[in-house]
């Protein structure tokens, strides 16, 4: 029988050697630093961006390891990390849009001891990849110190986006390329063209790839289902004690995440490149360069954004809404017509209880009366009531139509401000009116609105200041637009 071996790899006792010749060649781009230790080794982390240019429009991209001992995950960050350290000109210009820190081997208790047995163990005995849960760490520091140095990390920064990469041990085994499959269904990128992208990216280096979606062509269930038909045709939910890093990311700051699996360090280093070549990009629907993240509450096409014209900004905006997105309520005009865009939202709910009582249709609760809202809003905030009902009666939306029942879930006050995003479904919509609670409103990208075409949407973003955001916020576009014809088609 063939004897396999474990694969090349760097011995555990030359990590701070090998990460510190990265500081030492690049010093202005590169910091290394201890963050904890396991087993009695250091858990270092290397962190790339250039110092020269200020952070605050800084993207954060949070790359790991945490299966140390799937040894083709901790050798493709340092190759990754080698090539930060190049002289290639794409670095020099990721390094002053993005803020890259890496864990290449969170586990080296693990790692130290070059057998598979250790995979899934630290010097506990237990699995610290699945020590979360999330609100944070099941066990304390002492018996899962890399995933509280993990946390830690995670906490400080708010990464935008997560790299976690697994894989083998054996020199001659395999692991077939993927995104989210295997243990790491509950991490996948909730943005499927990035995912797309990042997969073309291995596509074009020569290899096969796949992602959970492509191989499980299945709806999800409970993972508790006892029903094998069930079962049989659908894909188990994650959960139980299956909870990463990466679902508490997501959970706590809406962190883009996911879990790479490879065997072929020259499959995914291309992957990870990539991914560092779309947070410099202007995403498409967006005027800021930067990774999908801003909308934290989407309404079929309409949406609550991160507000601010610096990564920063948003970041801090974004945790915001993400972390009160239950207080938030949300409505649009209905009907919707040609020509009109409404959005509603309310962060005080406490101050709407009688307005959304007194306004609501036998017919549904979520359906309430459009100019009896409107007029009621004026007890609570400044409101231009007539030129809202003026608008009105040029067009046809009689109700809001709420995306769940009213609730008092607490208020809000939000510091870090809002953006309402109102998606216009004409290619040609133009002339466009923007209103503030019936007040009209200028361009402007802090306290005002900015336009963005994409896919033949057209995009109004109203950025609502902190200091200007009342407990009931009405956005309003007035536009023209070329509407096509109605009634049986001929051919």
């Amino acid at each position: 029988m063939k004897e396999y071996r474990i694969r090349d790899n760097l011995p555990v006792e030359e990590f701070a050697s090998y990460m510190g010749a990265w500081e030492k060649k690049k010093p202005n781009l590169v910091t290394v630093s201890a963050i904890g230790k396991s087993g009695g080794y250091d858990i270092l982390k290397a962190v790339f961006t250039d110092s020269s240019v200020p952070d605050d429009d800084k993207q954060v991209v949070l790359l790991l390891a945490q299966h140390s001992m799937e040894l083709s995950g901790v050798t493709t960050l340092l190759s990754v990390g080698n090539y930060l350290v190049s002289d290639a000109e794409e670095v020099k210009e990721w390094l002053k849009k993005l803020i890259i820190v890496m864990i290449p081997c969170s586990n080296p208790y693990s790692y130290s001891k070059q057998d598979p047995k250790y995979q899934f163990k630290n010097e506990a005995g237990i699995d610290e990849y699945y020590s979360f849960d999330y609100n944070g760490i099941k066990y304390d520091e002492k018996t899962a110190p890399a995933a509280h140095a993990i946390q830690k990390t995670v906490d400080f920064y708010k990464p935008e986006l997560i790299m976690d990469v697994h894989g083998v041990y054996y020199q001659d085994s395999l692991v077939i390329e993927s995104l989210g499959i295997s243990g790491n269904a509950g991490s996948r990128y909730y943005n499927n063209e990035f995912v797309h992208r990042i997969q073309q990216a291995g596509t074009k280096a020569g290899h096969a790839m796949t992602n959970f979606d492509d191989w499980g062509m299945l709806l999800q269930t409970d993972r508790n289902c006892t029903d094998d038909d069930v079962n049989f045709h659908y894909m188990p939910s994650f959960g139980g004690d299956r909870f990463q890093v990466q679902v508490y990311s997501y959970y706590k700051y809406h962190t883009l995440v996911g879990a790479f699996e490879t065997a072929f360090e020259e499959a995914c280093v291309p992957r990870i490149l990539e991914a560092f070549r779309i947070g410099c990009e202007v995403w498409g629907g967006e005027y800021y360069s930067g990774y999908p993240t801003r909308t934290v509450y989407p309404c079929v096409h309409n949406s609550i954004r991160a507000y601010g014209n610096t990564a920063e900004m948003r970041r801090k905006s974004r945790v915001e809404l993400w972390q009160n997105k239950k207080s938030l309520q949300v409505g649009v005009g209905h009907p919707q017509t040609p020509g009109l865009s409404v959005l509603f939202v309310c962060t005080e709910p406490s101050k709407a209880e009688e307005i959304f009582e007194t306004s609501a249709e036998n017919i549904s609760r979520s359906y309430h009366l459009t100019q009896k809202v409107f007029a009621d809003m004026s007890k609570h905030c400044d409101v231009n009531a007539e030129e809202m009902s003026k608008i009105l009666d040029e067009h046809y939306p009689t109700h809001m139509n709420f995306d769940r029942v009213w609730s008092n879930l607490g208020d809000v006050k939000l510091k870090y401000g809002m953006t309402i995003r109102l998606g216009l479904p004409f290619a040609d919509a133009r002339n466009y009116k923007v209103y503030y609670n019936g007040f009209e409103q200028k361009e402007d990208e802090l306290d005002g609105y900015n336009v963005v075409k994409y896919n033949n949407w057209v995009y109004i973003d109203l950025h609502i200041p902190a200091d200007k955001i009342s407990p009931f916020a009405v956005a309003m576009v007035k536009y023209d637009c070329t509407v096509p014809p109605s009634g049986i088609m001929e051919f």
